[in-house]
């Protein structure tokens, strides 16, 4: 039983990446790491999970949500410890990249993409399915959305260029963690690479050019980590 398949319910690839959600990214690489066999069930629609959010996994007949506590849950149950050795302070940094990563560079992302001069690339690739004649207005109301989350959250309160600096810190807090890699530890990925290559993935080898990833491309490093990573977990991807 704990060696039974699970269904991956995420957004369908997107832009030469995994996922242009970090989230769905995260997830999927985790479970190659961890060995999990998945089946993909490509949605677009959030709206029917258990969170209302992508992505979900079924497990046994059972719905489960949000990426983190997916991961949780499937490392208890299946006794599995990519970050078997490492130290106390070492999970305890890592949970800290963890939390810069969902809870604040993925609203700059976020930003760029929608808000941010991504928007004419974002605004074609998702919603291209959408019937035209009402495509405008599908475009407007989700765009609507994203810039009330952003301003719930915080994000939108600031000026574009107080955002770019925002986002070039973390870019560089990431570039320097990762140093000369080949993964955050060293030679040993773990799950914290799940996390940061879902974001690094995101801003070096997706099809879109904004100041943000140019910022985040400008770091070797970061370029390579990605490249790395994908070549050897995502093949079909290059």
């Amino acid at each position: 039983m704990h060696n039974s398949e699970i269904t991956l319910v995420m957004f369908p690839r997107h832009m030469g990446v995994a996922s242009a959600s970090p989230f769905c990214a995260k997830l999927e690489l985790w479970l190659k790491l961890a060995g999990i066999p998945y089946v993909i069930q490509a949605q677009t629609m959030p709206m029917k999970s258990p969170k209302k959010k992508l992505p979900f996994v079924i497990i046994d007949g059972e719905a489960m949500g949000d990426s983190t506590l997916i991961i949780e849950h499937l490392t208890k149950t299946r006794n599995i410890d990519l970050d078997n050795g490492l130290t106390d302070k070492q999970r305890g940094v890592d949970q800290a990249i963890w939390g810069m990563c969902d809870e604040r560079l993925y609203w700059y992302i976020v930003w760029d993409r929608w808000l941010g001069s991504g928007w004419p690339v974002i605004s074609e690739t998702f919603f291209k399915n959408v019937p035209g004649l009402i495509r405008p207005l599908i475009k407007k109301l989700a765009r609507g959305g994203v810039k009330k989350s952003l301003w719930l959250q915080g994000t939108g309160r600031h000026t574009p260029e107080q955002i770019l600096n925002m986002a070039e810190r973390d870019i560089g807090a990431l570039a320097a963690i990762i140093g000369d890699g080949p993964y955050v530890h060293g030679d040993q990925i773990r799950t914290i690479d799940a996390v940061v290559y879902a974001y690094v993935v995101n801003l070096t080898e997706i099809k879109l050019t904004t100041p943000m990833i140019e910022t985040a491309r400008a770091h070797a490093n970061l370029v390579a980590y990605a490249r790395r990573i994908t070549e050897q977990y995502f093949p079909e991807l290059i």
